[in-house]
């Protein structure tokens, strides 16, 4: 929430530099530490710098593209997620295997630190190409606006955070990012605990079947992409029918529990595409529609932000519930939340 805020205010390019230079840093620092406080402070400065980075990439498509590739960009970005989340998964084993886990932060500190390197120089020359084009086409020079110029009349007036909460309608898409962030990656997490009670299978072999999910997630962006553009490029409406497609599948995962393991996957893998799809649309695209306001950053980081809540909620809550009440419980949660948050999408499609 901060970092959207500070991205709309400071140069996006140095920001995101600053970024992957400190994540850098506390990883490094992560392979000295063995105490859960000082490990707890170091990964939490961690979070924070990495959370410098997606905001500002949102404000950089919708200020130096044109309509067209900055829809394209916002969709093909999802991909680095995928292949971020594998080359993590990759790296994380085989230097473990190597040489402990103390080694995998000084791996990631160093993917951190040459990343920081190739941003500084390739960004750096995007800008000085973009800067040679004629005056009415110069989108760099609008990254250098700083917060006297959007504080002095610049934007349109009413551009308070505030203000865009209850006037231009995110307070309607609130609780769909909230739940959308549940399922996305709250949810995931539990996937493998699922399956390992569900079908007896071994906790390896589990986690193995659901490394396909962030595969299959990818779909869901370019099935947004599609989606949206059938919804004559409105956001809430298109979310409205990745929302009913998880809500059918929760529904089949409630009803048909333990019939058989590769349908359970295939559910699971309809309930996360389709909350990538909320996603692309509430956290990639949706923002672009105050790029006038001078508040891209800010409404990504705001919705991010909302969209980690639930997934932080989530992660610790369904624990609890099936330990408590069950899987079946737990699963019928899910089902009315999710419903509950295609209503929302439904009745509030007008409002922003």
């Amino acid at each position: 929430m901060c970092n959207g805020v500070l991205g709309d205010r400071v140069h996006p390019g140095k920001m995101i530099f600053t970024g992957l230079s400190a994540a850098a840093v506390m990883n490094l620092l992560m392979g000295f530490f063995e105490t859960f406080l000082l490990m707890a402070v170091v990964w939490g400065i961690n979070g924070y710098a990495q959370a410098m980075i997606w905001p500002p990439i949102i404000r950089i498509f919708a200020e130096m593209l044109e309509k067209e590739r900055k829809m394209k960009y916002c969709i093909d970005i999802v991909s680095s997620q995928v292949a971020g989340t594998f080359a993590a998964y990759l790296i994380a084993a085989g230097v473990m295997w190597l040489s402990g886990w103390k080694a995998v932060f000084a791996a990631a500190a160093a993917c951190l630190a040459l990343m920081s390197i190739v941003w500084r120089i390739g960004f750096g020359k995007i800008e000085r190409a973009v800067q040679g084009r004629a005056p009415e086409e110069n989108a760099a020079e609008r990254l250098e606006k700083d917060s006297d110029t959007k504080e002095n009349g610049s934007k349109e007036s009413g551009d308070h955070f505030f203000t865009l909460f209850w006037n231009y309608g995110l307070a309607a898409v609130l609780f769909p990012v909230i739940i959308h962030g549940m399922l996305k990656d709250g949810v995931t997490t539990w996937v493998p605990t699922y399956i390992t009670e569900t079908f007896a299978t071994a906790p390896a072999f589990s986690i193995l079947v659901t490394t396909v999910l962030p595969l299959l997630n990818l779909t869901g962006a370019y099935l947004a992409r599609a989606v949206y553009r059938k919804c004559r490029e409105h956001e809430v409406q298109a979310a409205a029918v990745f929302f009913a497609a998880a809500t059918a599948a929760l529904l089949g995962l409630w009803t048909v529990k333990g019939v058989s393991i590769v349908l359970t996957v295939l559910l699971f893998a309809v309930i996360t595409a389709s909350m990538m799809a909320v996603n692309t649309l509430f956290i990639n695209l949706l923002p672009l529609r105050f790029e006038t306001m001078g508040k891209v950053s800010t409404v990504s980081g705001f919705l991010n932000a909302a969209a980690y809540l639930g997934t932080a909620v989530s992660t610790f809550t369904i624990g609890i519930m099936v330990e408590a009440l069950g899987w079946n419980v737990t699963i019928g949660s899910w089902f009315v939340f999710t419903a509950a948050a295609f209503a929302v999408c439904v009745i509030f499609r007008r409002r922003i």
